[in-house]
């Protein structure tokens, strides 16, 4: 009887949030600056008095609600870290979002840690919504906007699948517009059956991650395998190697394109058709990009991405630290949208160890298992060669270290097959010079010519 009563709820609400998405990325920039602005104020007012750690930096800073009121004067309020989130995630949960109008998303870790955000239903709803604004730009390749075949490469429980789970429960699209949708498992399945299954499908369009469906392709490539070409490939959650990307686009004359999103954002941004750069979906969230400084850089700089949610009332970060290290647009798009852009995103490309079959995995099959050893924080995999690993650890305090290294073992083991592996704890996994932490080393993947 709920779910009866709440479909015809979020159609409606879906519809309403669709009605500008045609236009709005051609809107003038001033109006969308404006919506931005009045998102900016009530979530700042929303978080002061729902969420305990806005509420303590407001006051704390001699402030008020009202002191916020765009995107800029966000930068008064203190940087979140990713370790404030993951050591303390109650303090940025807003009362009630524990109820069943919340979906806990649980993230594949391809950080080092795995973390859980709560999303409220409004927010996944308009992000849902939202996605028109690419399904606009893969119209011009697929030949129509609705009722095509799309296969995901995914993990188990990942997060595309459990938010399209949720979809599934609280909303529903007639078939004849639906698009018809198939997992292409990342786990459990040889590249070779990936492809028989590609060929069985023949999708419009591929999704996964963009180390993955690279190293997919180059397989195919360097194995003259034949594959049932889709119209285009669609990446995210990581970087696609340019090697790869030009061998997609030259070889099979397959478009690439890209997709920038998070757990903690569900739409950031999003390529056109020109896939140069990424419109920013700046009603969605507020971004800053800061030198090693904290000072904001200019159009055409390069800096760390801060995020400010401006959809999601249930686990809210405002100037929130995503992890990447990104290029500021500094120039108009031909394609005549308004959005500002980024041209470049330097996330994490290398996600991909090597199996002692030869076969590459992804790292958030990997780390999916490790992570749930107990009083396990944060973890880096390292392969040193193809059946030599070291799994270094960082513990929770009162952690049973003899136990969590039975764990990390056994579960690396029974994930990528009979190798060796020793458990390295440490205080801090070390990070790169750009800041950021590799959760995978890999010293044998295959070369990339």
């Amino acid at each position: 009887m709920r779910r009866l009563l709440s479909v015809p709820i979020w159609n409606g609400f879906t519809l309403w949030n669709m009605r500008h998405e045609r236009n709005l990325p051609y809107w003038p920039l001033e109006r969308l600056r404006e919506l931005q602005s009045r998102r900016v104020k009530e979530m700042v007012a929303f978080a002061y008095e729902h969420v305990p750690h806005y509420r303590e930096a407001i006051d704390s800073l001699g402030l008020t609600p009202a002191d916020v009121r765009t995107a800029e004067d966000l930068a008064k309020l203190p940087i979140v870290e990713k370790n404030d989130l993951l050591l303390s995630p109650e303090c940025f949960m807003s009362r009630g979002s524990r109820t069943g109008n919340a979906l806990r998303v649980e993230s594949s870790g391809t950080s080092g840690s795995a973390k859980s955000i709560y999303q409220d239903r409004r927010a996944l709803f308009v992000a849902l919504a939202h996605g028109q604004r690419q399904r606009q730009v893969l119209g011009q390749f697929v030949g129509r906007n609705l009722a095509y075949r799309e296969m995901t490469g995914a993990r188990p429980n990942s997060v595309h699948e459990q938010i399209r789970k949720y979809y599934e429960m609280h909303s529903w699209t007639p078939k004849r517009i639906d698009l018809n949708r198939q997992i292409l498992p990342m786990i459990g399945v040889s590249m070779e059956e990936q492809v028989t299954r590609i060929n069985r499908f023949r999708p419009a369009v591929i999704r996964g991650y963009g180390s993955y469906l690279g190293a997919l392709f180059r397989h195919v490539s360097e194995r003259g395998i034949t594959i049932e070409k889709p119209k285009t490939i669609v990446y995210g959650a990581d970087v696609m190697p340019e090697v790869d990307k030009e061998l997609i686009e030259s070889e099979f004359g397959i478009p690439v394109l890209s997709t920038y999103q998070a757990v903690e954002a569900l739409r950031i941004g999003f390529q056109c058709e020109h896939r140069r750069g990424f419109h920013l979906s700046i009603d969605d969230v507020a971004i800053r990009v800061v030198d090693d400084n904290e000072e904001d850089v200019a159009p055409g700089g390069r800096g760390h991405l801060l995020i400010s949610n401006l959809t999601n009332r249930a686990t809210v970060l405002l100037n929130y630290r995503l992890g990447d290290i990104v290029t500021l647009g500094e120039s108009p798009c031909p394609c005549g949208r308004t959005l500002p852009t980024i041209d470049r995103i330097e996330g994490r490309s290398d996600d991909l160890i090597t199996l002692p079959s030869g076969d590459p995995m992804h790292a958030c099959v990997v780390l999916q298992r490790l992570q749930s050893a107990s009083g396990v924080v944060q973890v880096q995999l390292v392969q040193e060669t193809m059946q030599r690993f070291v799994i270094r650890a960082v513990g929770k305090t009162a952690a049973d270290r003899k136990r969590a290294e039975e764990e990390l073992v056994a579960n690396l083991k029974s994930t990528v097959g009979r190798v060796a592996v020793s458990v390295a704890w440490m205080d801090d996994i070390p990070r790169t010079a750009g800041g950021k932490v590799k959760a995978v080393i890999s010293d044998c993947l295959p070369p990339r010519q």
